[in-house]
């Protein structure tokens, strides 16, 4: 029991510090670091949007929640979440469908993981550690990324303003929208792959093996 707490409690300081180092120092000075290049911003929304749904299929695993809590996580990932990455930095009004539908895709994760989670009494404590990683932190993220200033409102980007659910049957059901899709997706996982190997260049041989045309966009300081 003892052992527990003492666990319990190192993880909160762990949280308190990467949130204080990571999410309040560098994220903004990554987010000011690529103004004019907002595809890094979402790449880099899309990676921890990617660690945070493995980290909750693994705690899914673990039987920490009940099964059916799984299939909550990831539709609310799948709509809200990728939904948002994919379509930073454009804002939205509060009153807009976007926002209403983050809104409540985030109150129905939160009460999925209210009533998933095994033996709650007993461990609120790991619950709302994992509510705070995998619930508020990639909002929080977002949020703050997006361009507040009037004047970075209207830079260039190349996100798509059309809801995630409509992309993906409009990909069903005509060949060249999915083929645009298709193509979409593989620039975007061409431009994660480089940002992967930029932050560890231990991962740089295996990326060049993997698509040899990368080893020129990975000698430049600019984007794919």
């Amino acid at each position: 029991m003892a052992t527990g707490v003492v666990v319990l409690i190192v993880s909160y300081i762990f949280f308190l510090a990467v949130f204080t180092i990571g999410v309040c120092w560098l994220w903004p000075e990554f987010v000011d670091a690529c103004e004019g290049e907002p595809w890094k911003v979402r790449v880099a929304l899309l990676a921890i949007l990617a660690l945070e749904t493995a980290s909750e299929v693994a705690i899914w695993h673990a039987d920490i929640l009940r099964p059916w809590t799984v299939a909550v996580v990831l539709f609310c990932n799948f709509w809200g979440g990728l939904d948002a990455c994919l379509r930073y930095p454009i804002m939205y009004e509060i009153d807009s469908f976007f926002t209403l539908k983050q809104a409540g895709l985030l109150a129905l994760k939160l009460a999925g993981y209210a009533l998933g989670f095994r033996d709650m009494a007993k461990h609120v404590g790991w619950l709302v550690l994992i509510i705070l990683c995998c619930v508020f932190l990639l909002p929080i993220l977002w949020i703050t990324a997006l361009p507040w200033d009037a004047g970075m409102q209207h830079t260039k980007h190349d996100a798509v303003d059309m809801d995630i659910a409509r992309r993906l049957f409009r990909a069903c059901a005509y060949p060249s929208e999915r083929a645009a899709l298709m193509a979409r997706a593989r620039v975007i996982l061409r431009r994660l792959v480089v940002l992967v190997a930029r932050c560890c260049p231990c991962m740089r041989p295996l990326v060049v093996r993997w698509d040899p045309s990368l080893r020129r966009v990975l000698s430049k300081t600019s984007g794919v």
